[in-house]
């Protein structure tokens, strides 16, 4: 692959040049509000195996999808009153919520569990990007696996230049520990990872909501 194309999350052709790579089963590399992600369409089988060659991932370990709303997540996963009330308070947000597999996805998104991770993002680039886009996108951390999170730009060009079809670079992310992870699957629902959110404060919401 030729050198990989960066354009700033700013540029007024960065949505529309995103899309359309996406919608080709192209994979890119874009800004959340926690951290870079290494991203392709949900539907799109080999674009997904892209994703987990990139990135050294272990297959088994499946991959969390960001979309644009609950109509969304009700097309690919059981709703419930509570990933409701989780959503009206954490979403968009650094919460990811694990909930029962609806749709057919590719199986390496989820590994077979019957179970999949969604979050809705507070970047103002994806809250754009989903307009153009009408599914879920893949939403692992741009990095290789076992690798620290990358925040800076430029060290994201020296990791992934000719691996990735698309950079969109949105300068130096502030410093986070990701999404907190909670799957309400289980009874009671469990936090799998502390994240940006307090697990003991999402903890006491969750039992005074349950």
């Amino acid at each position: 692959m030729p050198l990989t194309e960066v354009i700033s999350a700013t540029d007024p052709q960065s949505i529309n040049k995103t899309a359309l790579i996406l919608n080709k089963g192209g994979v890119i590399v874009y800004p959340t509000e926690t951290l870079y992600g290494i991203g392709a369409l949900a539907s799109m089988n080999r674009a997904v195996e892209r994703i987990f060659e990139i990135k050294g991932r272990p297959h088994g370990k499946p991959i969390p999808l960001l979309i644009k709303n609950l109509e969304m997540l009700s097309q690919i996963a059981e709703n419930s009153p509570l990933a409701s009330t989780l959503s009206e308070e954490y979403w968009p947000g650094a919460l990811t919520i694990i909930l029962k597999q609806k749709a057919i996805l590719p199986e390496l998104i989820t590994c077979g569990t019957g179970k999949i991770a969604l979050r809705i993002s507070a970047h103002p680039f994806l809250h754009s990007l989903f307009d153009l886009i009408k599914e879920p996108l893949t939403s692992t951390s741009a990095n290789i696996s076992g690798d620290n999170n990358i925040s800076d730009s430029e060290e994201l060009f020296e990791t992934f230049n000719g691996k990735v079809d698309l950079i969109v670079d949105s300068g130096k992310i502030p410093e986070s520990r990701g999404s907190t992870i909670v799957d309400l699957t289980l009874d009671p629902p469990q936090v799998l990872r502390e994240g940006d959110i307090n697990s003991a404060i999402l903890k006491e919401f969750i039992d005074g909501h349950s």
